[in-house]
């Protein structure tokens, strides 16, 4: 028995099947570069979407963020505004808005004005004097006020020889002349001293003014002699009001 052995195939049937192969390569590598292509279209437009999408973002993004209006608008916030503009009242130290009665003049007076430049003989004429003061305006640091002696009243704590005679009845030219004062008591307590304040005035220029004044003048030719009796009628106008004119005959 003789061996079987496979049949050989013809040579037209090799080229066939090598055309078919080749046919086949080629119709892959089509498709292969087509879905490359497709592909590629796909990657790139969701690369424009995606770059869209980003320049969108950051081109919306930027206007918010620099925007001097939205900035403008943060700067302007009310509560903002208040919170670094608004300080409370009397918050800068000495209050000079706050009102002045005698009682609070007299105690800075009798307090940091005694002995040599003591300025009533007693609490009770600086109390009665000082309702004759007008009532000037709180903080007043000249003119003839109630007001501007207190304010020198507190200064007097420091330099009472400079500030005392300012604190006092007369003023001493920081608070009014001294006739002022005078006549300003004179026309509340005494007036049958003088037929009105002008003449009260008139008067006191001719008053001898060498002696500076304190509370310890009781006698003598002086101005400073009827400025001590003029408070002293303030609150005695019976025993004093004789003392303050020209003729006083005490002040001689």
């Amino acid at each position: 028995m003789r061996p079987v052995h496979p049949r050989s195939s013809p040579p037209h049937a090799l080229a066939a099947a090598l055309v078919v192969s080749l046919s086949l390569s080629l119709i892959g590598c089509f498709k292969n570069d087509g879905g490359t292509s497709s592909d590629g279209a796909s990657s790139g437009g969701a690369s424009e979407s995606s770059g869209g999408a980003t320049g969108g973002s950051s081109g919306g993004g930027s206007p918010t963020t620099g925007d001097p209006g939205a900035s403008g608008s943060s700067s302007n916030d009310p509560s903002q505004g208040a919170s670094s503009t608004t300080t409370a009242p009397g918050s800068t130290g000495e209050d000079t808005g706050a009102p002045v009665d005698c009682s609070a003049y007299c105690d800075l007076v009798m307090e940091n004005c005694s002995g040599d430049f003591s300025q009533y003989g007693t609490p009770g004429t600086c109390m009665t004097s000082c309702a004759a003061f007008p009532p000037g305006s709180p903080g007043d640091m000249a003119g003839n006020s109630l007001a501007c002696r207190h304010y020198h009243a507190g200064l007097a704590f420091m330099l009472n020889d400079v500030h005392c005679g300012h604190a006092g009845p007369g003023g001493d030219t920081a608070c009014g002349s001294n006739c002022e004062g005078f006549c300003a008591i004179a026309g509340e307590y005494c007036p049958d001293a003088w037929a009105d304040n002008a003449a009260c005035l008139a008067a006191c220029e001719t008053f001898p003014k060498d002696e500076v004044y304190d509370a310890n003048d009781v006698s003598g030719d002086t101005f400073a002699c009827r400025l001590y009796h003029v408070t002293a009628a303030s609150l005695d106008p019976t025993t004093h009001c004789g003392h303050i004119k020209g003729d006083s005959p005490t002040c001689k």
